[in-house]
């Protein structure tokens, strides 16, 4: 009842007061700090504005190993970016972030350097962008990166667009170095593990003309990356390459495809292609979808 006659806005933001003010277990008061501020940041008032501002720099100076501190940089650095497109002033500030030995300590770090590493990329330069991906993946160690497979992938990508592609292997290299099998299924592998391995067999094919090589790449990530929904891309490249110099090797990646992938994109290339090979078309196992 009291809610309603303050007004619901007016009554949440009383609650999220105490609670915000409240010192109790979990992140339950930087959680509502950050939404007090990411009220005050929509509103027209200038002051309120620049008090979200404040509010959002305090939590994270706070707090930087809680959630909540990851939300209020992305927040805060959203309004920087509207208010400045150049994203100098959000580079700026994420150099003092970095430069504080409290978030140097704590794991928003990462994201405090990632997040400086997107904002030069999106200047335009690739010189300082290229630095700043290397600091990355160099001043936070694997496991504890959570960018560690996306700051080599966009560390390799700008080595190979300024005509480096053998360094980009060589960042690919250090990404997937520490992969390693678990004791049950898959892998302990991060999300951009097998794209950084299509992107090597794709930089071997492409820039260093090196199709044998870049052939086994491409066998890697199938045989290595069992969990990728690329699986079956990386196979019918596979098969591209290994046509001219080992047509039954490639009728057999043809016939994987086939029956292994029988719903996917390559499935009817494949059974097409087995129309040349030994054995002819491959077994008739159904596609699921074809079903319904």
């Amino acid at each position: 009842m009291a809610c309603r006659r303050v007004g619901n806005l007016v009554c949440a933001r009383g609650l999220l007061t105490q609670v915000a003010a409240s010192r109790g277990g979990w992140d339950h008061g930087p959680r509502a700090r950050l939404e007090l501020a990411s009220l005050d940041l929509a509103s027209t008032e200038p002051t309120e504005i620049a008090g979200a501002h404040r509010a959002l720099a305090s939590l994270i100076e706070d707090a930087p190993d809680s959630g909540p501190a990851r939300g209020a940089l992305r927040l805060r650095l959203r309004a920087l970016d509207a208010t400045d497109p150049t994203r100098s002033t959000a580079i700026a500030w994420l150099d003092a972030l970095a430069a504080n030995p409290r978030i140097r300590r704590s794991i928003l770090i990462e994201s405090v350097l990632a997040e400086r590493a997107m904002h030069v990329e999106a200047t335009g330069d690739r010189t300082a962008a290229e630095a700043s991906w290397l600091a990355v993946v160099e001043q936070v160690p694997y496991p504890a990166n959570s960018h560690w497979d996306d700051g080599h992938l966009a560390l390799a990508r700008l080595q190979r667009a300024a005509g480096r592609p053998r360094d980009a292997l060589a960042t690919l290299d250090r990404m997937l170095a520490v992969r390693e099998g678990s004791w049950g299924n898959g892998s302990y592998a991060a999300p951009g593990f097998d794209d950084g391995a299509l992107l090597q067999a794709e930089i071997l094919r492409d820039d260093l003309r090196d199709p044998s090589a870049a052939a086994d790449a491409y066998h890697r990530v199938y045989a290595e990356h069992p969990t990728s929904l690329r699986r079956d891309d990386a196979l019918w490249e596979e098969a591209a390459l290994r046509r001219g110099s080992d047509p039954a090797r490639a009728c057999r990646l043809w016939r994987v495809l086939a029956e292994e992938y029988p719903c996917r994109r390559f499935a009817a290339r494949a059974r097409a292609a087995l129309a040349g090979c030994a054995g002819g078309a491959a077994g008739s196992r159904m596609c699921e979808e074809s079903r319904r």
